[in-house]
């Protein structure tokens, strides 16, 4: 029993483990007597392979997986890698994106240019909600069953996302591009975050009730070139500044009352510097603002606000109700 791949990204060369969700490998895979799924976890649609056959090899769940991804009968599969023998040998991708090690820039020893195959966007999206306005238009989400008049997404914006631009589902296998788009939230894999981050996900990003924090690492962290925890932290960072400004305070102190985006653009230029409210694009829904979503150059660690955002069109709220929260 044999199989052998070859690896496609710098990223083993460099040493780095970006944690994603599958792993474009060539090679092809030889072996006798298991089964093959759809599903790694559910086990779904399992199929016998040909004892003596050789599968070509697409990828693996993760580095140094357990699983491979091959194609059986026209349909992408996963294999338990125990049913073969790994001889790897690593190779720089041809990708003109991915720098080498000597070009690799690193702030406070966290790599911010590890760009996936896509490439690195330039510009990113950060998406931060009105929870109390979100809820009343989405009451089932166990997030919004359980918000309260005291909790603090009641009077502060909460994280909806960071997203690249115009890039997704970078790297994820067939099976979690899937999920993901069924709202199969919880099917997804637990990130690897660590204790502070996972504390302050628990308050800043209510939708982890949902498991929405799984959810936009598949589609957006996916293409930001850095691991899991550092994606979140540069997130909850950017979303603290926005907390911590006028533009917070422009909505804790009109709840229930109408406001206008001109309000919103003066409390980012005040905050922020002069312009920076063109940055802004509010959403809404049914005459209650649900989401501001902010364009800027791609953030690094320790970015401040006012130097990165860049214009973008407005929307089309001009006057909105800032809910409180409750139904």
């Amino acid at each position: 029993m044999r199989f052998i791949v070859v690896f496609l990204l710098s990223f083993l060369l460099l040493g780095q483990n970006p944690a994603y969700a599958f792993y474009p490998v060539e090679g092809n895979f030889t072996l006798d007597g298991c089964q093959a799924y759809s599903s790694i976890r559910k086990k779904s649609n399992p199929v016998p392979l040909e004892p003596g056959k050789v599968y070509e090899v697409f990828g693996l769940n993760k580095v140094a997986g357990d699983y491979v991804s091959i194609r059986v009968n026209g349909q992408s599969k996963w294999v338990n890698k125990g049913c073969g023998q790994l001889n790897a040998t690593t190779g720089k991708s041809s990708n003109d994106n991915i720098s080498d090690s000597s070009s690799n820039n690193t702030e406070g020893g966290i790599a911010t240019e590890g760009c996936p195959v896509e490439g690195c966007a330039d510009k990113y999206v950060l998406a931060i909600s009105w929870q109390p306005g979100f809820c009343q238009t989405k009451q089932s989400k166990p997030e919004c069953i359980s918000q309260t008049a005291d909790r603090y997404d009641a009077t502060n914006f909460t994280l909806h996302g960071l997203w690249p631009d115009r890039i997704s589902y970078c790297g994820v296998s067939y099976e979690d591009k899937n999920d993901d788009k069924e709202g199969e939230w919880d099917d997804l894999d637990p990130l690897s975050l660590d204790e502070q981050t996972t504390s302050e996900l628990a308050i800043l990003m209510p939708g982890v009730q949902s498991y929405l924090h799984r959810h936009e690492w598949i589609k957006h962290g996916t293409c930001d070139g850095r691991d899991e925890d550092t994606y979140y932290d540069i997130s909850l960072d950017l979303l603290k500044q926005v907390n911590d400004s006028e533009v917070q305070e422009l909505f804790a102190e009109n709840i229930g009352k109408r406001i206008t985006r001109s309000e919103i653009e003066t409390a980012f230029d005040e905050s922020f510097g002069e312009g920076t409210g063109k940055s802004v694009k509010v959403r809404c829904k049914d005459g209650l603002v649900t989401e501001l979503q902010i364009k800027m150059e791609r953030p690094m660690v320790g970015d401040k606000l006012g130097g990165i955002l860049v214009p973008t069109r407005g929307g089309s709220c001009n006057s909105m109700i800032v809910d409180p929260a409750g139904f």
